[in-house]
Formats: structure tokens, sequence, C-alpha cells
């Protein structure tokens, strides 16, 4: 074999093994990107919930209609579940055109500020509404109280021949609107997620827990407003419409109590659920299925869980 053969032999060798060490160094960098992706991800997204935290993602999305199931709220404490509902009327006065509720449903206190309502033609003050659900129950058996899950539904009253004017909603944080509190609905609809011409029929917007609304609230005493601004709410607000048409609203809310004395009725500090599943797990599976403004008229959006896969 001529000298020149021999050398082009030994290049190619060298070229392979260089070719094979590289290739082996780019699997491993590979490999090490897979593994450091993998363990960011929540492990919520790399396998289904177990039941407890399913359970409590199904009421999430579907407070009316989903099994009561206690949340996976963080501590030993625990409770009694129950489900309660009001339903109220405003904007049916004569000459009223604009409405607003802000429900904090975990904020339950003996200030009502809980509930802020008001309707009219011009600028509002937000008053107490004594239509917090489940209230004089609470009040009358409960030594704490907190939301599980909850929801709003408005339903517009007027003709469609009247329908006019528009909606806006949102999920917001009890510091939105405080008890008292004069409102501009041109300064108040732009901080709503949601905006639509008034409907037809009824819209629905759920509840999602604050970090706050893990902890109990005595019913029988004043709201802190520091405890207040800090739970989740819901807020809508109408304007536009047609003088006194009117708008009914449906509130629905699970909650989680215990028990005062004298009830005959023991605190259940066990029954908690037991899931491996944290609360930022279960919301960020429920919280792109139920962050829009639905119609109930729509199953799909009404019927949540479906939403969820479950």
């Amino acid at each position: 074999m001529p000298p020149w053969a021999m050398q082009s032999t030994d290049y190619a060798r060298s070229y392979r093994k260089m070719v094979k060490k590289n290739v082996k160094k780019m699997n491993k960098s590979q490999q090490k990107q897979k593994k450091s992706k993998k363990q960011m991800v929540s492990p919520a997204m790399r396998r289904g919930m177990d039941a407890a935290a399913r359970a409590y993602a199904m009421l999430l999305s579907d407070p009316c209609g989903a099994p009561l199931t206690h949340p996976v709220y963080a501590g030993g404490e625990g409770g009694i579940l129950v489900k309660a509902e009001s339903v109220f009327n405003l904007v049916g006065g004569i000459g009223d055109t604009k409405g607003l509720v802000h429900w904090t449903p975990g904020a339950i206190g003996t200030t009502n500020s809980e509930l802020l309502v008001d309707s009219g033609n011009g600028t509002f003050t937000a008053t107490a509404s004594v239509n917090t659900p489940g209230k004089a129950f609470l009040v009358a058996n409960a030594t704490g109280v907190r939301c599980v899950a909850a929801c709003l539904q408005a339903t517009y009253l007027g003709t469609e021949l009247n329908r006019a004017g528009n909606y806006a909603i949102g999920r917001t944080q009890g510091s939105l609107i405080d008890l008292g509190a004069t409102i501009n609905f041109s300064d108040l609809e732009p901080t709503l997620e949601h905006f639509t011409r008034t409907v037809d029929g009824t819209i629905e917007m759920r509840w999602m827990p604050a970090n706050m609304d893990q902890s109990f609230t005595d019913p029988n005493v004043a709201t802190a407003a520091q405890e207040k601004d800090r739970k989740s709410a819901i807020t809508f607000s109408a304007s536009a419409l047609t003088a006194g048409s009117g708008i009914r609203f449906r509130l629905v809310a699970v909650y989680e109590y215990q028990p005062r004395t004298g009830t005959g009725i023991a605190t259940p500090s066990a029954s908690r659920a037991r899931s491996s599943f944290s609360l930022d797990d279960v919301l960020n599976v429920v919280e792109s299925a139920t962050n829009v403004l639905g119609r109930v008229a729509q199953v799909a959006y009404k019927h949540g869980p479906a939403l969820l896969g479950y």
C-alpha cells in the first residue's frame, strides 16, 4: 500500500473517532437538558392528580353541581362542608341603568363587607348587602368559616327589544372595593378581565381561592379590612342598561365551617383532604377551564369537569 493511502486511512479513522466523541457529548448534553426540564414540571402535569385533588378540581370548576369535597388547603385544620345559595335583584328601580356586585365569599363578618352592592344611574357607594349565601346559618352555628368554592350568575330580566348596555366581570381581590367607597364605573370596568354586551340569558363566573382563603374567619366578629383585602373576590358591573330592566343574581358558595359551642356538633378536625398535590397544582389545572366569562346555557361550560377531562 502506498504511503499516501495509509495516511488517508489513518485520517479517516481519527475523523470517525472524533465524530463519535462529539455525538456522545451531544447526547449527554441533551439528556441533561431533558432531565432539567422534567424536574421543572409540576407533579400534576407529569401524572394525573390523586382522588382528593381531582375531586376538588371538579368542585372548583362546577360549584353548583359537583359533589362536595374538602379543599387541598395547607395545614391540619378541618371542618364541616355545607353549600349555600342566595338570589336577589338589582337595577330594577325606576331610572336604574347601572349595577355593581363585589363579593368576597371568604370574608364573612358582622360588618357585611363580604358582599357590596349598589345600583342607580350615577356614581355609586359600595353598600353592604344581607344576601350573603348561608350567612344566617353560619353566624348561628360556626366559630370559623372558610370558602371552598363559589360562583356568581347574572341573568338579564328585561325584554329582548330593550336589551342594551354591557357587562364587565372578573376575578379580583377583596381590596378592589371597600365598604363605603365611591365607585365610578368608567374607572371600574377597565380593572375587570371580561367585557361583553348585555347577554340575553345567564352568565357565570367561578371563584378561585387566594392564599389567605385557606385561613378560617370568625363570622361573629367584624372582618378586618386587611383580612378581606387579601382574599379572593368576584366583581361584576353593568352599565348603559335600559332603565329599570333589572338583573337577577344567584350566588352559590361551598363553605367549610367549625361548629360553635351549644350546637351539639363536634369539631371534625380530621375531616380534610389528604392529597400529595398542593393548592397551586390544582389551580394550575383548573384555571384555564374556568377563567372565562361563560353562558350557563353552554353545556361544555356549565359542566366544567368535562373541560378538565374528568
